[in-house]
C-alpha cells in the first residue's frame, strides 16, 4: 500500500513536469512559428536600418547627340562624435580654415573663435547622436575632401547627386531640379518620393521627370544597440538594385538655340522654330533668360529672388506663356477662310483707297494707296483694306454671329486658342473670341465692331509657338504634327553608365500623328507665293530678310501696342520646296516686323540650313549696315557673363 502511494506521487510529479514541458514547447512553437512575422518585424525595427539608394538621373542630349545635361556631385562632410580624435587647438584651427568654417571675407579672426565654433558644431552633432553620422559641413568641393580619412578621424563623406549643365543657355527648355515641397509630396500618389528628394521643377526636368528619375534601390543594414552599422541584413536577401533614369534626346538644335539667344540679346521676346514635317521644336528662345547653372543647389537661393523681381521677367517663358496679337501674320488665314467659304476667288481684286472704310469704322492701310490687288499680292504688300473687306463679307455672309463662329472654327483648327496638347509642362492658350464673347460685350454688334480681327488685332491673342505651328501648317499645305520637344528615349546605355546611349527608341505616336485642317490644300499655293514675294519683290515688306541662295517664304507683322512702341513679328519657312524649318520671331516694342524680327528670323534660317552664318553677307544685298554690324557684335557676344 505504501509503495502504491509512492508510485502515485511520482506519477503526479512526472505529470506536472511533462505538462509544463508541453506548455513551454507550445509557447516556443507559438512564438517561433505562429507569431514569427510579428517578432521578426519587431527585431527588424530594433536592429535594421532601411537605406534608400537614389539612382543617377538620366542625361539630356540635343537632336545631334550633343550632351546638354549630366550629373555631378556635391560632398557633405559627416561627423561621428565618438570617433573624433581631433583635439589639438592648432589642428582644430587648421581644420576650420581648410573648410572655411568662418566666412573668408573676415580678417584678423581671433583663433579662439575657430575653436568655439568647432566645439559648438560638435555639440550640435552629439545632440543628434554620439555614435551615428550627421552632417557637419554641406556642399564641399571635391578637392577639399582628398585624403580626408587619413587626416581627420571621425569624419566621413556623403555624396549627393546634382545636375550639371553643359551649356549656358536654354534654361526655359532644360529646366532645373530642386527639393520636393509639401504640395508635390501630397500629389505623389505612388509614394515614390520622400522629404528631401530632388524633383524636376521646370522645363524638360519636370515634363519627363518619371523617365529621368529612375527607380530607387533599397539596402537593409543591421546595426547594434546604438545604431552603428554592423552587417547586411540577411546577406542582402531583401535588397533591391536601383535603376538609373533613362537618358533622352530632345528635338532642340543647340547651335540654333544659342544663336537665337544671342540675336535676342537686348530685346524682350521670343523665337520658336519647328520642323514642319515632324513637329519637332528646333529652338524655343525666350528673352531675357538666364544661365541654367544659376539654378543649381545653393545658387538658386541667391539667384531666384533676383530673377523674380526683375522687371523684364527672365523667369517668364515668352515662347509658350506670353500671348500677343498676331498682327498681319494672320492675314494668310483670313484669306484661306475667305477662299474656302467662297467669299472671294484667287483672282478677286479689291481697291485699297488708303484703307477700308465703313460709315462706322475706318481701317487705314499704312498711309498707302495700293492699286487693286489679288489675294497673292495683297499678302506680299500686306494690304489692310483687302483683308478687312473679305473679313467683313465673311461675317455678313449670314448673320454676324454665324459668320464669326465660322471664322472661329477655322482659327482653332490651326491650333490657336488651345495648348496644342504638346509635351511642355506649362503655357497659355491665348484667346480666340466667338459670338458669345461679343454678345457679352456688345448689343447688336456687327463686323465694324470686330474688324480688327481681320488683320490680327483686337481681342485675338496667340503665343509664339502657336504662330510657328501655324507657319508649319502653311508650309505643309494643310497639316501639322503636334509641336513637341522629346525626340528619342534611350533604351540601352553603354557599359560605362551615362557616357553615350547605344540604342534609342522612338517617342509616343500620339505626338507624331498627322492632323489636318479643313481648308483645301490647293489654296495654300497662293499663300506661299505671296509669302515668297514678301521677301523678294520690290514692294515686299521684309526685303532685309532676303537671302539670295535660300528661298524663304514669310510674312511681317507690326502689331499696334497701346503701351508703347509697336511689337515686331515675323513668321517664315524655308526652303520653299520641301520646307525644313518654320519660324516665328516676336519682339516686344520692336517696331516694324520687317526691320527687326525679319532679319533675326532669316539669320536663324541660314544657321539651321547651312550650319553657319556668312558674315561676308555676300548673299544679303538688302540687309542694312546697322544689321550687319549688329550680327557681328551679337555673334561675338557672351551670354550671361
Amino acid at each position: 500500500m505504501k509503495n502504491l502511494t509512492l508510485s502515485n506521487r511520482q506519477f503526479f510529479v512526472y505529470s506536472i513536469i511533462i505538462f509544463f514541458i508541453f506548455i513551454l514547447l507550445g509557447k516556443s512553437f507559438y512564438i517561433q512559428v505562429i507569431k514569427n512575422k510579428k517578432y521578426d518585424s519587431l527585431a527588424s525595427n530594433n536592429s535594421q536600418v532601411k537605406q534608400i539608394i537614389i539612382p543617377e538621373r538620366g542625361l539630356i542630349y540635343d537632336r545631334n547627340e550633343i550632351l546638354l545635361v549630366k550629373n555631378d556631385s556635391l560632398i557633405d562632410l559627416m561627423i561621428t562624435p565618438n570617433k573624433i580624435t581631433l583635439n589639438d587647438t592648432v589642428e582644430i584651427i587648421n581644420f576650420c580654415k581648410y573648410f572655411n568654417i568662418i566666412d573668408s571675407v573676415q580678417i584678423n579672426i581671433d583663433t579662439n573663435k575657430y575653436v568655439k565654433i568647432f566645439e559648438e558644431k560638435i555639440t550640435e552633432a552629439k545632440k543628434y547622436s554620439k555614435n551615428k553620422a550627421s552632417i557637419f559641413i554641406e556642399n564641399i568641393p571635391k578637392k577639399k575632401i582628398e585624403n580626408l580619412a587619413i587626416q581627420w578621424k571621425g569624419f566621413d563623406i556623403k555624396t549627393n547627386m546634382i545636375r550639371q549643365y553643359e551649356i549656358g543657355y536654354a534654361a526655359n527648355i532644360l529646366g532645373y531640379t530642386g527639393e520636393i515641397n509639401k504640395q508635390e509630396l501630397e500629389a505623389d500618389s505612388n509614394k515614390y518620393y520622400q522629404q528631401g528628394d530632388q524633383i524636376g521643377k521646370t522645363g524638360i526636368e519636370k515634363s519627363y521627370e518619371k523617365l529621368l528619375r529612375g527607380d530607387k534601390g533599397v539596402k537593409y543594414i543591421v546595426t547594434n544597440s546604438v545604431g552603428v552599422p554592423k552587417s547586411d541584413y540577411r546577406n542582402g536577401e531583401f535588397d533591391t538594385l536601383q535603376n538609373p533614369g533613362k537618358s533622352i534626346m530632345i528635338t532642340m538644335d543647340a547651335k540654333l538655340q544659342e544663336l537665337g539667344q544671342k540675336l535676342m540679346n537686348g530685346y524682350n521676346g521670343s523665337i520658336v522654330a519647328i520642323e514642319p514635317k515632324t513637329g519637332e521644336i528646333l529652338c524655343m528662345v525666350t528673352s531675357p533668360n538666364y544661365n541654367p547653372s544659376s539654378m543649381i543647389s545653393d545658387n538658386r537661393n541667391k539667384m531666384y529672388p533676383i530673377l523674380h523681381v526683375d522687371s523684364n521677367k527672365p523667369l517668364l517663358d515668352r515662347s509658350i506663356s506670353s500671348a500677343y496679337p498676331p498682327g498681319s501674320t494672320l492675314k494668310m488665314l483670313t484669306a484661306l477662310i475667305a477662299l474656302e467659304e467662297n467669299i472671294v476667288s484667287v483672282n478677286t481684286k479689291i481697291d485699297c483707297n488708303f484703307g477700308w472704310r465703313h460709315p462706322n469704322k475706318t481701317v487705314s492701310c499704312h498711309g498707302t494707296d495700293h492699286p487693286p490687288l489679288n489675294i497673292t499680292n495683297a499678302i506680299a504688300e500686306s494690304c489692310n483694306s483687302y483683308f478687312s473687306e473679305i473679313f467683313h463679307q465673311l461675317i455678313h455672309k449670314k448673320s454676324a454671329e454665324e459668320g464669326l463662329d465660322i471664322w472661329e472654327k477655322y482659327i482653332k483648327e490651326f491650333g490657336f486658342g488651345n495648348y496644342l496638347n504638346n509635351d511642355l509642362y506649362t503655357g497659355v492658350p491665348g484667346n480666340v473670341p466667338n459670338s458669345t464673347f461679343y454678345n457679352n460685350m456688345y448689343n447688336n454688334w456687327t463686323s465694324t465692331y470686330i474688324i480688327s480681327l481681320a488683320i490680327g488685332q483686337g481681342e485675338i491673342s496667340t503665343t509664339p509657338i502657336q504662330l510657328a505651328n501655324y507657319t508649319a501648317i502653311i508650309a505643309n499645305k494643310g497639316y501639322f504634327f503636334t509641336p513637341h520637344i522629346i525626340k528619342k528615349i534611350c533604351t540601352e546605355q553603354t557599359e560605362q553608365p551615362f557616357v553615350k546611349c547605344d540604342e534609342w527608341e522612338e517617342i509616343n505616336e500620339n505626338l507624331t500623328k498627322k492632323k489636318s485642317v479643313s481648308i483645301s490644300s490647293n489654296y495654300f499655293d497662293y499663300m506661299i507665293e505671296g509669302m515668297e514675294r514678301v521677301l523678294n519683290s520690290e514692294k515686299g515688306t521684309a526685303k532685309q530678310a532676303f537671302i539670295k541662295n535660300i528661298s524663304i517664304c514669310g510674312k511681317t507683322g507690326t502689331v499696334q501696342n497701346m503701351q508703347g512702341e509697336d511689337h515686331s513679328v515675323f513668321i517664315a519657312f524655308a526652303p520653299k520646296e520641301d520646307p525644313e524649318i518654320a519660324i516665328c520671331v516676336y519682339i516686344e516694342h520692336g517696331g516694324s516686323g520687317g526691320s527687326t524680327a525679319a532679319p533675326i528670323a532669316s539669320l536663324c534660317i541660314e544657321q539651321y540650313l547651312t550650319d553657319s552664318i556668312d558674315t561676308s553677307f555676300v548673299n544679303r544685298s538688302k540687309l542694312s549696315k546697322y544689321w550687319k554690324k549688329q550680327v557681328i557684335e551679337k555673334l561675338n557676344s557672351k551670354l550671361y557673363d
